[in-house]
């Protein structure tokens, strides 16, 4: 069925189940008729939506429309004419991609349910949408910030469409265009968020189902062809949730966002929020499914999966998908401080995964939110200087950061130490060094020698883990094992930079390993192997060589830490450097993105 008439049914469905659904509305609507400070400007439009959707009671809807109506920059001299505050306390726009969120849904009911709406309401939002057209067009966005670039494509298509602006319309066609040749060049620049690949996918789909251009439709099928694709290979199934690096992610311990739903709706083993949604009639207006060949990636194992995220060369992604284990990498840091780069995954829907990252804040686990541009409030990490090489389970990693610099203006306030942590699922028995049994953490254990392997193990799976260099001030320079597991579920395995807020410059070179079809002999095979196998750590100057291995099992990175820049990459494929998203050296996503590029402008 063509979406036209998917929507049309899905909302004579939700109409006739209104005596249902408005109870369920009904604590919604006691936040938006008396919004706290706090209340989202875009959660008026959410939830209009869905009240006309439903078909609660008018006046519902026309209230949530002048409220939202009023947060409008209305002043044509402003520079944030159209635009929106973000919160119900903000008194102007300070976030600017406000008008993107709230005209997504605003333009859907005026495409489907006018005819529903009171004269006042329909007044209401005809203003505000007239308003909202150059607030839409005035805030500029790069087709790398790919959840807002096609959010504000279907904005420009929605309102060009349905307003009468065929100029508007064709900058959401030319849009499109413009973010497929991007990600032919450079892959998804916000690569695997968990969060922001559904906001792509809602907006996609939207498009494919609700543009009248049929070119704008084909350009948005392809897209969502693409990064159906790619979450489909870096899926990992034991664990029902997106492996890998991570762009940017809210959820530092188990990396779980937007995008579990929209892999739970296609069949795929997925960890979900068990609640209903409440916004029913948005989540089919913008579903589009996956195909088969997609799907079937989520099951294919093992598999080497690897990409890039923009066309600098050290800006890659890399992931090995076992039976029931993974290990992901990313070449560099996202310039974001949310992201995770060095990423092990073991079977579990709700298991912590383990992710490396550097921390200056004591927050290993991102419990502690700090306001942020915007005037949201996040957790934020060090973003350092990065490199990795990765073959297959194997991947080093070194990180680097000079406090003071971008890194830490990056990375919040009350910079209090210095750490580098793994963070690790405390469910699991943990093993030290070569031989012996699980050790036993109560709350902290020093390790008498920092280059002491670590092994978490889950019935025929294992990692292990290792710091093969770092540098300390004077108050650090420990390796230390810490048990949170009744506040997190989780603990941390940290080479200590300083117990002191952040001066200088800090790096550490971090190895980990991971094995599928173990038993007891080869976990104990697998726990010898590990911890002799052969590193080497030099230093000249600025420069700084890292490797594991030797001859042609050899990891290596040398790298000019003044000059952040990587010297040599040493144990990938020889395929690695050119894929977009291949799987085993088969590039699988040019081809899709090539195609769509071959769709005439209109």
């Amino acid at each position: 069925m063509h979406g036209w008439g998917a929507i049309g049914l899905i909302g004579a469905v939700l109409a006739g189940a209104a005596g249902d659904a408005t109870p369920d509305l009904a604590g919604w609507w006691r936040s938006v008729s008396n919004p706290a400070p706090r209340f989202g400007t875009r959660d008026f439009y959410a939830f209009a939506l869905e009240a006309v959707a439903a078909g609660a009671p008018v006046e519902w809807t026309e209230r949530a429309l002048e409220l939202g109506a009023s947060k409008q920059d209305r002043h044509r001299e402003s520079r944030t004419y159209g635009n929106f505050a973000w919160y119900w306390e903000d008194p102007a726009p300070v976030d600017r991609n406000c008008v993107q969120f709230s005209m997504q849904r605003a333009s859907l009911i005026w495409m489907h349910f006018r005819d529903r709406l009171t004269p006042r309401a329909v007044e209401i939002l005809r203003a505000t949408l007239d308003h909202a057209v150059e607030g839409v067009r005035r805030h500029a966005v790069a087709p790398s910030y790919s959840n807002i670039y096609l959010k504000k494509a279907w904005n420009c298509l929605a309102l060009g469409e349905r307003l009468g602006r065929a100029d508007l319309a064709a900058e959401g066609t030319e849009m499109l265009g413009r973010w497929l040749r991007h990600t032919w060049s450079n892959g998804v620049s916000e690569y695997l968020s968990p969060t922001y690949y559904a906001v792509d996918f809602e907006n996609l789909g939207l498009i494919a189902r609700h543009s009248t251009s049929e070119v704008a439709r084909a350009r948005a099928r392809a897209g969502m062809e693409f990064l159906w694709l790619e979450s489909a290979a870096h899926w990992v199934a034991a664990a029902g949730r997106l492996g890998g690096p991570h762009s940017r992610d809210y959820d530092y311990l188990r990396g779980l966002g937007g995008l579990n739903r929209w892999a739970g709706r296609a069949g795929w083993p997925s960890f979900e929020d068990p609640r209903p949604s409440r916004t029913p009639w948005f989540d089919e207006a913008c579903w589009v499914p996956p195909s088969a060949a997609a799907s079937a990636l989520v099951y294919r194992v093992p598999r080497m999966v690897r990409g890039r995220w923009s066309a600098h060369p050290g800006h890659t992604i890399a992931q090995w998908i076992g039976r029931r284990i993974a290990i992901g990498t990313a070449g560099a840091a996202y310039p974001d401080s949310m992201d995770k780069v060095f990423v092990v995954q073991f079977p579990g829907f709700d298991r912590v995964t383990a992710s490396f990252l550097m921390d200056a804040r004591g927050d290993p686990y991102g419990v502690r939110r700090e306001p942020a541009p915007g005037g949201h409030s996040k957790a934020f990490h060090v973003y350092p200087f990065v490199a990795s090489v990765q073959r297959g389970p194997a991947a080093l990693l070194l990180a680097s950061a000079q406090a003071g610099t971008r890194a830490f203006r990056l990375s919040g306030t009350n910079l209090t130490s210095w750490f580098s942590h793994w963070v690790l699922p405390a469910d699991l028995p943990l093993y030290l060094g070569a031989d012996g049994g699980p050790a036993v953490v109560k709350e902290s254990l020093r390790l008498p020698e920092p280059t002491t392997a670590v092994f978490l193990r889950d019935g025929d799976v294992a990692a292990g883990f290792r710091f093969i260099w770092g540098t300390a001030a004077a108050d650090g320079g420990e390796v230390e094992i810490v048990e949170d597991g009744r506040r997190y579920g989780a603990r941390r395995f940290t080479w200590v930079h300083s117990r002191s807020p952040p001066v200088g410059r800090h790096s550490v070179a971090v190895f980990a390993h991971v094995a599928d079809g173990l038993d007891d002999d080869s976990f104990a095979r697998f726990r010898r192997q590990f911890s002799s196998r052969p590193v080497k750590a030099e230093t000249t100057g600025d420069m700084v060589l890292v490797q594991v291995g030797s001859g042609n099992d050899v990891l290596r990175i040398r790298a000019d830490l003044s000059k952040e820049e990587r010297r040599e990459l040493v144990g990938a494929e020889p395929w690695a450097a050119s894929a977009l998203l291949a799987i085993d050296g088969v590039e699988l996503g040019a081809p899709v993105l090539e195609r769509a590029l071959h769709v005439a402008e209109p």
